[in-house]
């Protein structure tokens, strides 16, 4: 597990260019490995996703790029996994989190390849994010997986973007965004992302996926 511990103090510059640097990484892709990837997105998700009229015809695959899968944890619980699936080829999932730090610091996952996502950002795009976390960490009891849908993500610059980030909140919530240069306060990595943030969407136990993880069928 390689977990990242969170900076103390990250100045601007070096902040922007990791974000630039992440962009250019994400552009490099040609249409023919961004088409290779999303068919082992769809595979990997079980080729289950759906999509509207509207998104079929606005958004061809054509248009989505891929960044790196990470995430914060301000949560005192144990992470496994999380998984995003959205509509035509949007989604992936990331890697485990520890639990957040003593003094409140979140705790970040480590980078996993990858999550797809529109090249522009689009306002009636709506994805499911579910997570598997360990509330009592005994190593008896099992975790149980979470569920939040019609996610939205916040408005984002797709010329420059650091990848796609699963920020986790207590009490069950969590935020998805895609990291821009802008540090608008809205896509920052770096900024505290506190419980009020209008970006949060609630999660609920995900029956279904949990009956499944108990029978075997989800690891």
């Amino acid at each position: 597990m390689s977990v990242v511990q969170w900076p103390e103090n990250i100045q601007g510059k070096r902040q922007l260019a990791r974000y630039r640097h992440h962009g250019r990484l994400a552009q490099s892709w040609t249409q023919r490995s961004v088409a290779v990837l999303l068919t082992g997105v769809a595979l990997a998700l079980g080729g289950c996703a759906s999509y509207d009229d509207w998104y079929e015809e606005s958004l061809p695959k054509s248009k989505l790029i891929a960044g790196d899968a990470q995430s914060l944890n301000y949560t005192p619980h144990y992470i496994h996994s999380f998984n995003v699936k959205g509509p035509n080829g949007v989604g992936g999932g990331g890697s485990n989190i520890i639990p957040a730090y003593p003094d409140g610091r979140p705790s970040s996952g480590g980078v996993r390849c990858c999550i797809s996502f529109p090249r522009q950002w689009q306002p009636e795009l709506r994805v499911t994010v579910r997570w598997l976390m360990d509330k009592v960490q005994d190593g008896k009891t099992p975790g149980y997986w979470y569920k939040a849908e019609n996610v939205q993500i916040p408005e984002y610059d797709g010329s420059q973007t650091g990848g796609a980030w699963a920020i986790f909140l207590p009490g069950d919530r969590v935020k998805l965004m895609i990291a821009d240069g802008n540090a608008n306060g809205r896509n920052s990595v770096d900024r505290k992302h506190s419980s009020d943030d209008p970006d949060l969407f609630q999660g609920v136990r995900d029956d279904e996926w949990n009956l499944k993880y108990r029978r075997g069928g989800l690891q």
